[in-house]
C-alpha cells in the first residue's frame, strides 16, 4: 500500500511546486512590467511576453490583471510585515530602528524594485482601488513604529511624544524618500546612508517633543 501512496504524493508535491513556480513566474514578469509601464499602463499581453506564457496558460492562474495585482499587494504586504517585524527584536529601539531601514534601503537599490515603488505611491495618491489596497500596507507598516515607538517609551528608553502621528509620518517620509533618491544618486549607499540616518531618527524620536 505504502509503495502506491509514495509516487501519488510525490506526484501531487511535483503539480503544487509546477504551480508555484509557474505563479511567481508570472508575477516577476508583472512587478518588471507594472514597473516599467505602470499598473494601468501594463496589459495582459506584456505581462505573457514578459513571462512567455500563452494568455490561456497566464489566465489558467490569474483571471485578471487586478488579479495579479492584488497577489503582488499580498506579497508586499507579507515583506513590509517581515521587515518591519526587525524592529521588535532585542537591543536600543535606534539601532533596531536604522538596522530595518537599511535593509529596506539594499532591497530598493532593485531598479525593479524601486519602479514598483515609484508606480505604487503614484497609485496610492490617485486614490484608486489599486491605491486602496497598497494604503492598507502602509497603515500595517505604521501600526508597527507605533507600537515599537509606544513600548521604548514605556520602558523609559525614549521621551514621550507629543505628535506620535506626525512623528510616524517624518520617519516614513525619510526613510522612504531615501530609498527612493537612491534610483538618481547610486552611490548613496546603505553604508553611507546609516550614521547619517541614525542622527536624523535621534533627532526625530528622541528630541521632537522639546519646545523650541
Amino acid at each position: 500500500m505504502a509503495a502506491i501512496v509514495q509516487p501519488e504524493q510525490g506526484e501531487a508535491g511535483s503539480r503544487e511546486a509546477t504551480h508555484d513556480a509557474r505563479r511567481h513566474q508570472i508575477l516577476d514578469a508583472a512587478r518588471l512590467c507594472f514597473a516599467q509601464s505602470g499598473f494601468r499602463g501594463a496589459s495582459m499581453q506584456e505581462i505573457c511576453a514578459e513571462a512567455k506564457m500563452s494568455p490561456g496558460a497566464l489566465y489558467r492562474y490569474f483571471p485578471s490583471k487586478e488579479a495579479i495585482v492584488e497577489a503582488i499587494a499580498q506579497e508586499q504586504h507579507c515583506d513590509a510585515a517581515a521587515m518591519v517585524e526587525t524592529m521588535r527584536g532585542p537591543g536600543p529601539v535606534l539601532d533596531r530602528m536604522v538596522d530595518c531601514a537599511v535593509g529596506y534601503f539594499a532591497f530598493m537599490r532593485d531598479p525593479e524594485a524601486s519602479g514598483l515603488m515609484a508606480e505604487i505611491t503614484a497609485e496610492s495618491l490617485r486614490n484608486s482601488a489599486i491605491g486602496q489596497r497598497f494604503a492598507q500596507i502602509d497603515e500595517g507598516v505604521r501600526d508597527t513604529i507605533r507600537t515599537v515607538l509606544t513600548e521604548a517609551i514605556a520602558e523609559g528608553e525614549l521621551p514621550p511624544i507629543d505628535d506620535m502621528d506626525a512623528t510616524i509620518s517624518m520617519t516614513m517620509a525619510a526613510v522612504d524618500g531615501i530609498a527612493l533618491r537612491q534610483i538618481y544618486d547610486p552611490d548613496l549607499t546603505p553604508d553611507r546612508v546609516a550614521p547619517i540616518l541614525r542622527r536624523m531618527l535621534a533627532g526625530v524620536v528622541q528630541f521632537q517633543s522639546e519646545k523650541a
